[in-house]
């Protein structure tokens, strides 16, 4: 079968080029009459526009960067599905990198999503490539929305879980269940969403007058391992020092923890509560569930991609909005609710 070209649909409706190409584009100068006649042709012929001759004419690709540390953590896909679903009816695909969690591999992502010649970035950036990003906005004006982390040293369009209040929250929680020995197992410092997580726990602390000792906090990657380094190291202390209660700041190592735990015999809550930042899919079927917030990757994932869009049609990516999203508490019997 012959290759149809935007030249045959004009010349089999009658219409001139230019108004063919408006019809498929759906802009809103054509009459519905109009369309209707020409989509039906269009459909006729399974035509398929040439992204490249539109890309000439509109200095667009209509493609979308989305640059993430792995592909394991369900919360990054939840963002990148709600991302997809919301710019696929606006007919922009979606090119999606790794940067393996490090500064290196994020600035090889975002240098190959510039040479796609993409229309703008989501970055969940892992919070070191600031300078980088400042560059790519100046030099190359091509906008870009942070996720999950921001960055201290440069002000840059960010949606972004309401950290603090959120990681405060879970911790007010298992005080009010009368737990006062309360652990952290914070993520990676560096990161906003490590430290804030970490201040939002202190904060509750601090609030109640409970002390927090050295050895309460623990540092890890993020990842389900060192959960259960972290756990494995709280076991380890002796039972009058032993903490009651922990705060652990995502779901991953939450189900670290947890697999310590099993595998030690001791049971939650009645040996160590527990709550944890994430509502991820696999926390409810643990037993008992863990508490923690409502999941809020839909919203970020919506809100990024309302907030992208709005910088590629306004077409200054050097605007700055800060977006946070709040998340409300789950109850359930990790830490003694019912």
């Amino acid at each position: 079968m012959k290759k149809v070209r935007l030249v045959d649909i004009a010349k089999e409706t009658g219409y001139s080029i230019k108004t063919v190409s408006r019809a498929i584009n759906d802009q809103d100068d054509i009459h519905p009459e109009t369309r209707k006649s020409i989509m039906k042709v269009v459909e006729k012929y399974n035509y398929i526009p040439n992204p490249m001759a539109a890309t000439l004419r509109t200095n667009r690709t209509h493609t979308i960067g989305f640059v993430v540390p792995d592909i394991i953590n369900q919360f990054y896909g939840e963002i990148g599905l709600a991302i997809e679903s919301y710019f696929r009816d606006l007919t922009y695909s979606i090119l999606i990198s790794f940067s393996d969690d490090t500064q290196e591999g994020e600035i090889h992502a975002l240098r190959l999503l510039l040479s796609k010649r993409v229309d703008g970035i989501v970055l969940a950036t892992v919070g070191t490539t600031g300078q980088f990003v400042r560059e790519i906005v100046q030099d190359y004006h091509v906008p870009i929305v942070l996720v999950d982390n921001e960055f201290n040293e440069e002000k840059t369009n960010v949606v972004i879980h309401d950290n603090v209040h959120g990681a405060q929250i879970l911790t007010q929680h298992l005080i009010d269940h009368g737990y006062k020995r309360i652990a952290c197992v914070a993520g990676l410092q560096h990161q906003t969403s490590g430290y804030e997580r970490l201040r939002g726990y202190l904060n509750a602390m601090e609030d109640n007058g409970l002390e927090v000792p050295r050895e309460y906090i623990f540092y890890e990657d993020w990842s389900a391992e060192s959960g259960r380094h972290a756990m494995d190291s709280i076991l380890r202390m002796s039972e009058d020092t032993r903490p009651r209660a922990l705060f652990v700041s995502n779901s991953l190592m939450a189900l670290g923890c947890y697999k310590a735990i099993i595998r030690a015999g001791i049971s939650v809550p009645e040996d160590i509560a527990l709550v944890s930042f994430d509502n991820l899919s696999y926390i409810e079927s643990l037993e008992p569930p863990i508490t923690t917030l409502s999941s809020t990757a839909d919203t970020i994932g919506l809100e990024a991609a309302n907030l992208l869009r709005r910088c590629i049609d306004t077409k200054d990516p050097s605007s700055v909005e800060r977006i946070t999203v709040p998340g409300t508490i789950i109850k359930r019997r990790s830490c003694g609710c019912a």
